[in-house]
């Protein structure tokens, strides 16, 4: 993290200088989970764990993907910044700017759905947020920064660059870019798109929803957030994120992706509750995509029905398809409901 530095210009203007038992842990993380579907059986991962001692072999973006630096001169933070440009030859349109959740970074958005988006003509863009990833760890503090905190660095990027982007965001950056969208001075925005985002209210009634269905589902996925169990068991990786037919191999790679994202908490999740509900978007702003997948363990249908609801829309719901839409089995029919519903409801 002290080796920042810009290989290339920055493909953005910029501004400045450079109880002591499960019900008390569930009350702790009842805003840092939801899942959906509350079966956990072993017919859905492979039978027992996985333990790994040594790293497996991770993912790298191709070639095509810059590494730059975004400063928040504020706090003398400088963001990491994934990027690749629109393919050549084809139509230019909107960028678009990709927000992580919980234990992801820039990373998660590069590894497929910037070549799928980039070829059909979008400028792709992908933050890591505070202490996420390679950016900055701020010092001193146990939490990285508050939802207004992160949504201020989304807004002051998106506002950076030339084009107003189509912002996109995943589980709490879901839930940061809903900020971005309804805060008093929003940046502009071509479009808004909410994938597997945790609901504008927060996740505690789809923990409350998820209790109900199965108490001891409930019970191991709590153990996996609070523990970060899913940085080295694969059975619980697969739960939380992934659907049960992604390979092996993926699955071990995106561990240990998982593994490195998170160098301080992403948020604090008791102190969301003074800032939610996040208010409704208002008449002019502009449209708002809302998608997830039936199998998710994190956010459920209900989930996404009332961000729906929220954004005056109908949820897309993925048949097959687990938390991390952008890497599972079907990243691919994912990106093509999201560009589908951009060719639709964006002008060009």
């Amino acid at each position: 993290l002290d080796r920042i530095s810009h290989d290339r210009a920055p493909p953005f203007r910029t501004y400045g200088s450079v109880k002591a038992g499960v019900m008390s842990a569930l009350a702790v993380t009842s805003s840092s989970f939801a899942p959906g579907r509350a079966i956990l059986s072993r017919s859905r991962v492979r039978s027992g764990s996985v333990q790994t001692r040594s790293r497996p072999h991770i993912f790298r973006a191709s070639a095509s993907v810059e590494t730059s630096f975004f400063p928040i001169p504020s706090v003398g933070l400088k963001l990491e910044v994934q990027s690749q440009k629109a393919a050549s030859g084809v139509a230019k349109k909107a960028p678009m700017v990709f927000v992580h959740g919980s234990y992801h970074a820039a990373w998660c958005w590069s590894e497929h759905w910037f070549d799928y988006f980039a070829s059909r003509g979008h400028d792709c863009y992908a933050i890591s947020c505070r202490g996420q990833g390679k950016s900055d760890v701020p010092q001193g503090v146990s939490v990285a920064a508050t939802l207004v905190e992160h949504a201020d660095d989304v807004t002051a990027f998106c506002a950076s660059l030339e084009t107003p982007p189509v912002l996109v965001g995943h589980s709490f950056g879901g839930l940061v870019a809903q900020q971005v969208m309804c805060r008093r001075n929003p940046p502009e925005l071509t479009a808004l798109a909410l994938v597997a985002s945790v609901p504008p209210t927060g996740n505690g009634p789809m923990v409350r929803r998820f209790l109900a269905r199965n108490f001891i589902a409930s019970v191991k996925i709590t153990y996996a957030f609070i523990a970060g169990a899913f940085k080295t068991n694969a059975a619980l990786c697969r739960e939380c994120f992934f659907s049960r037919d992604l390979p092996e191999s993926a699955l071990l790679a995106h561990m240990g992706q998982i593994a490195e994202s998170c160098n301080v908490r992403l948020l604090d999740l008791k102190a969301l509750d003074d800032v939610l509900p996040i208010p409704a978007p208002k008449a002019e702003s502009a449209a708002v995509c809302v998608m997830g997948g039936r199998d998710d363990f994190v956010v459920d249908v209900e989930g996404l029905e009332e961000t729906a609801e929220w954004g005056r829309t109908e949820a897309i719901v993925m048949e097959d398809a687990a938390h991390d839409l952008m890497l599972d089995t079907r990243w691919e029919r994912a990106a093509a409901a999201l560009d589908g519903w951009m060719a639709t409801n964006v002008s060009a």
